[in-house]
């Protein structure tokens, strides 16, 4: 029974959110946002904030056997990337079932289509992402765990490969204007993680209240986002609320079932190190999800249909909050007198956010950070970091994980509603644009949010995992480093 409620109910869950928007916003975003200073992910949707707004790029330089062939594609308006992400996570002490490990592997294909060269449309762009899934080894892991926020647990992916992206991207008025539609994620564009560790930089409240799928399953969606200045947008977008997704290949457009839409809106603020010794960056996120939702002010003993099989499930239409994510650089070890673009420095790095509605299941969840930049010059993109995160549950949601626990023969003991998450991460630049990332958390009040229904109780203690990323389409030629 645990087994089977995981695999029904993770379909598009946060753990998708691991892949960040921000690395896979762009053929070539995940390599170039892995340098970037105070772990600032390059997103491609947002605005450019540098001051030379409508300024283009020099051509890039591919190395590599397919550089000929790809310049010459890219001369005629088509490029191409692939980048192989890597998941290991185990859970020795912490959560339902311990010992347990798993792993997963993401095949990430891109392409981009600058409909400036090949149909004369300025600032258009046609953007595909297909995502093959292999080297897969327990997808039951997040029942094993059953924590809403450890570590990194794969999603189930039932098919062998998802539809990530298709879209139209549009840009106006000298690039400050930015218009995407089609088969797309909010995530690509709202709340990027400050962080630097793809494994464990992710906000629960975006993928457990306000409903995002896993990042790499696309849905329907619309995004704009304007540039006030060179360091300040603002950004808003709709995007469809499909449940089940998982379960489609993401073509399978005359089947999914549209339950509501999310609706997104954001203004913030983003500087880099070409522009002040002390970048950070901003962002306020709004939130509104138009769906119904199980309502768990009403879901206690008695009434939830996983307790009581003849009561229906209780619903509530819509629910909203707010997200704010932030980063400083605080500190460099050059006082900010040089023009080192990867300088020694530390930074802190939050994100915060709250709920409205205290019928979902988290009401408020808050991780706060310190990150080590370039402790080695001659390593410039290597990184160590400290996080601790707090979430708290809803009364009501703890109230349903302890009947449950109860009915499906445990002590019925109540759920702490604070949950501590305790980690140490880092991020090592293997050459050639290889990265890995290892991370060690301590969870101490965890829950049992993906696996309710069963009599173990969730224990305190560590999850170790790791993440590599191998810029395959680089080290061919197809991208440039």
């Amino acid at each position: 029974m645990e087994r089977e409620w995981a695999r029904s109910k993770r379909g598009g869950w946060l753990a998708g959110a691991l892949l960040s928007a921000a690395a896979l916003a762009s053929p070539t975003g995940a390599l170039a946002q892995q340098a970037s200073p105070v772990g600032q992910f390059n997103d491609q949707t947002q605005p450019r904030t540098d001051p030379a707004i409508a300024a283009k790029p020099a051509d890039p330089v591919r190395v590599g056997p397919l550089a000929p062939w790809a310049t010459d594609m890219a001369a005629r308006g088509l490029s191409f990337d692939v980048n192989i992400y890597n998941f290991y996570q185990a859970n020795p002490s912490a959560g339902l079932r311990t010992g347990e490990q798993s792993n997963s592997t993401y095949f990430v294909l891109s392409m981009s289509a600058d409909m400036q060269r090949l149909a004369g449309i300025a600032g258009g762009t046609i953007k595909f992402t297909q995502t093959f899934f292999g080297n897969v080894r327990n997808l039951n892991m997040a029942a094993d765990i059953g924590d809403t926020t450890v570590g990194y647990q794969p999603p189930y992916n039932p098919n062998s490969n998802r539809l990530s992206l298709l879209t139209y991207q549009q840009k106006l008025l000298d690039d400050r204007l930015v218009v995407e539609v089609g088969r797309t994620h909010p995530d690509r564009y709202y709340g990027l993680p400050p962080c630097n560790s793809i494994n464990s930089c992710f906000q629960d409240l975006f993928y457990i209240n306000a409903g995002f799928t896993s990042p790499l399953y696309a849905v329907w969606g619309a995004n704009a986002a304007y540039q006030l200045s060179p360091t300040t947008y603002i950004q808003a977008g709709a995007f469809s609320v499909n449940p089940g997704t998982n379960a489609l290949s993401g073509y399978d457009f005359g089947y999914e079932r549209l339950s509501g839409a999310l609706v997104m809106t954001e203004i913030g603020t983003k500087t880099d190190y070409s522009m002040t010794a002390y970048p950070g960056r901003a962002s306020l996120t709004g939130f509104f999800n138009t769906a119904d939702h199980d309502d768990n002010l009403k879901t206690v003993f008695g009434t939830s249909k996983g307790l009581n099989p003849g009561a229906p499930v209780l619903q509530k239409s819509g629910t909203s909050g707010l997200v704010l994510t932030g980063t400083q650089t605080v500190w460099r070890a050059d006082g900010g007198l040089t023009a080192n673009p990867h300088p020694t420095a530390l930074s802190l790095y939050t994100g915060t956010g709250y709920s409205f509605d205290p019928t979902v299941p988290i009401r408020f969840n808050s991780f706060v950070g310190l990150l080590l930049q370039a402790p080695d010059q001659s390593r410039p993109n290597d990184t160590y970091g400290l996080k601790m995160n707090w979430q708290r549950l809803s009364e009501n949601y703890t109230q349903f994980l302890a009947d449950a626990n109860f009915i499906s023969g445990g002590t019925g003991a109540p759920y702490a509603r604070d949950k501590f998450v305790f980690e140490a991460n880092a991020h090592f630049d293997l050459g050639a644009g290889v990265i890995v990332e290892p991370v060690v958390q301590y969870v101490v009040n965890p829950n049992s949010f993906w696996n309710p229904f069963t009599a173990r109780r969730a224990k305190d203690g560590f999850y170790a995992g790791a993440t590599l990323v191998v810029p395959l389409g680089t080290l061919l030629g197809l991208a440039p480093g």
